[in-house]
């Protein structure tokens, strides 16, 4: 991730837990990274595609200046939190100072690194031992994601070959990971169910698991995100529309529950099916 930067930004606040620090203004210092995909402004050479550092400074005086807050790491924790979750930034890297606060120092304070969390949506398939399978994938991410939440699993018959066929499933979940990162930890769940790389598009599967949404980024054409698979077949966009009805399609800037329900796909493609032992 490429990282845009602040440096030495001065602010006077109302700040301290002593009686002194309650009844005057004293400078802080903010050193501030953000992660950012410079890649798209780079070559649409458009401010509109930029992280706007300008904006970025003018909020964190403004939230600075309107509080009084007695630490400053309750302070740098407001600010992380209102340019990851405000402004949509994915990372930052916070330094905030008060000069002189220590005897024979220049400067003390903390510095933090904080992650937005990312909403992401997947569809979970299989049609090898499809039972295990599912199961044992849904316990994988369950582990590491106790908050996921899973739609209703589905039986088909298999899309363009003659095989078994497929269980699937959406799954929603949020987490720190960066996309990479993210799509890397989904393969290590497959592989841990021997799926295999060299398997042409159309085939059985042990296991597969595909990010369809990952917030509301846009990787077409150099990656398939969102997937185009959300708009091609009933079993990924009606589980999909379960759980993530009045989630933005990035692209179509529609709800899930609206492309649902003006598909011409055939929902009655999908066999509810429950499974024989719990998930």
């Amino acid at each position: 991730m490429d990282i845009v930067y602040i440096r030495d930004l001065r602010i006077d606040v109302l700040i301290g837990i002593y009686d002194w620090e309650r009844s005057i203004k004293q400078e802080i210092r903010i050193d501030l990274e953000m992660g950012w995909d410079n890649r798209k402004p780079a070559a649409s050479d458009n401010i509109i595609d930029t992280l706007n550092y300008k904006e970025a400074a003018q909020r964190i005086k403004k939230l600075a200046i309107d509080s009084e807050f007695q630490l400053v790491e309750t302070l740098a924790e407001r600010i992380a939190d209102m340019l990851l979750y405000d402004m949509h930034i994915p990372w930052i890297k916070l330094t905030l100072g008060k000069p002189y606060a220590v005897k024979d120092s220049s400067e003390v304070g903390v510095s933090i690194e904080r992650y937005r969390k990312a909403k992401v949506y997947l569809n979970i398939g299989s049609n090898i031992n499809k039972e295990k399978n599912i199961q044992s994938g849904m316990m994988q991410l369950q582990k590491d994601y106790p908050e996921i939440r899973f739609s209703n699993i589905y039986e088909t018959e298999a899309f363009g070959f003659d095989g078994e066929s497929f269980y699937n499933l959406a799954a929603a979940l949020e987490t720190e990971l960066s996309v990479n990162d993210f799509e890397q930890y989904l393969k290590s769940i497959e592989s841990q169910h021997f799926r295999e790389r060299n398997s042409e598009k159309f085939s059985s599967r042990t296991l597969d698991i595909d990010l369809l949404l990952y917030d509301d980024l846009i990787l077409q054409p150099e990656r398939d995100l969102p997937r185009k698979e959300i708009l091609k077949y009933p079993f990924v966009l009606f589980p999909l529309a379960e759980i993530a009805p009045n989630v933005m399609h990035p692209e179509l800037n529609k709800t899930i529950a609206d492309i649902a329900r003006e598909s011409t796909l055939d929902a009655s493609e999908l066999k509810l099916i429950t499974l024989s032992r719990s998930t």
